[in-house]
């Protein structure tokens, strides 16, 4: 994410190459992505900050140039533990709900706690809470100054519980229309922009005036 980030903020000339089939060594979701997804969101949350000059004012994506032949490749399958994901997700949300009570709209705490109490068969956090999440932690890590990578844990279980979302939602489709649907939600991430930005605007306005107050305390 660092050096796609950084390609792009750079006004670098950017395209995509086919390669192939990239072959992972297969892991349960439940098991191990923990750890990258906090390296990932992290690093991405720091390159927003440091490059917000550039992104705050584009207003959609293009399409870049391919090079190479431009063919789906079933991937190989996974085998996901469902349950134990939606179980860590339930066990961090009754762990961390204090603190997302206190960072989230309540329109997210509601779908949260919603999920927190549906079965297996029927879990679901849908997509444009999910973007609530993501645009709300992202303006709080922007206006907090300590303490952030607990925020970055914190977010961990939420994760889990939306990847196990998407799995209920696409597990009667076939690799590729679960890549269509990644593409969909991508959309609607762009079209819920301008939300990212009030919110990240109205967080370190408020995390400002907190710290004002407090050195006329201290005076």
């Amino acid at each position: 994410i660092w050096m796609t980030t950084t390609a792009l903020c750079g006004d670098y000339r950017v395209c995509q190459a086919f390669l192939g089939a990239k072959i992972h060594d297969a892991k349960d979701p439940s098991e191990s992505l923990g750890p990258m997804f906090r390296q990932v969101i992290g690093t991405l949350f720091t390159l927003m900050e440091q490059n917000e000059w550039y992104w705050r004012n584009i207003k959609e994506s293009v399409a870049v140039e391919t090079f190479g032949r431009d063919e789906f490749i079933e991937p190989e399958p996974i085998a996901v533990n469902l349950e134990r994901m939606i179980e860590k997700f339930r066990f961090g949300v009754k762990q961390f709900v204090p603190l997302y009570r206190q960072i989230f709209s309540p329109e997210c705490v509601k779908e949260i706690e919603t999920a927190r109490k549906l079965s297996v068969k029927r879990f679901s956090i849908s997509l444009y809470a999910w973007i609530l999440i993501l645009y709300e932690l992202a303006a709080t890590f922007h206006s907090w100054k300590f303490n952030r990578m607990k925020l970055v844990e914190m977010m961990t279980p939420l994760y889990y519980g939306r990847v196990a979302a998407f799995i209920n939602q696409t597990k009667k489709m076939s690799s590729w229309e679960a890549e269509r649907l990644v593409e969909e939600q991508a959309v609607e991430f762009e079209e819920n922009k301008d939300y990212l930005v009030s919110i990240w605007d109205k967080k370190k306005a408020e995390s400002e005036e907190i710290n004002h107050h407090l050195k006329r305390i201290t005076i």
